[in-house]
């Protein structure tokens, strides 16, 4: 009997991220896979040392992403794909690439960065680095 395929997502609630996830979904799908929908809530250092700890508009509305959960909740059933949500707090890449590792991750789906100057994104760069898995950018 095989396993499941193993995919983590990393969703923030912009549209590129949602773009990964709806692909992730669709692989899922094809797959018989159970996706990792993850969103980690990272505090940037000069905002923590201030105690501006604010999320970018758009994006979760709490720490525990509640309205994101309650989406890819939906989106999961409606697809009929075995999944579940995950919040975490802490460097993006580095959390999804240790979900990754802990989840033994066959693919990992991000979405590429809303700022174009960055043209990948520090987050899909760094995972791209990191080698240890293959991993999907989606425009």
């Amino acid at each position: 009997m095989n396993e499941l395929m193993e995919i983590i997502v990393g969703l923030d609630g912009s549209p590129a991220s949602w773009r990964a996830f709806w692909l992730a979904l669709g692989v899922a799908e094809r797959e018989k896979a159970f996706i990792h929908a993850c969103f980690v809530f990272h505090v940037p250092a000069p905002a923590a040392a201030d105690f501006l700890v604010q999320p970018a508009p758009g994006l979760a509305p709490d720490e525990d992403g509640g309205e994101l959960a309650q989406r890819v909740t939906e989106e999961l059933q409606a697809a009929g794909v075995e999944g579940k949500f995950t919040c975490l707090e802490g460097d993006v890449a580095r959390e999804l690439e240790a979900l990754a590792d802990r989840c033994r991750a066959d693919l990992l789906v991000v979405g590429r960065s809303r700022h174009p100057a960055l043209h990948l994104g520090g987050v899909p760069r760094r995972l791209l680095a990191t080698g240890r898995r293959p991993v999907l950018v989606v425009p």
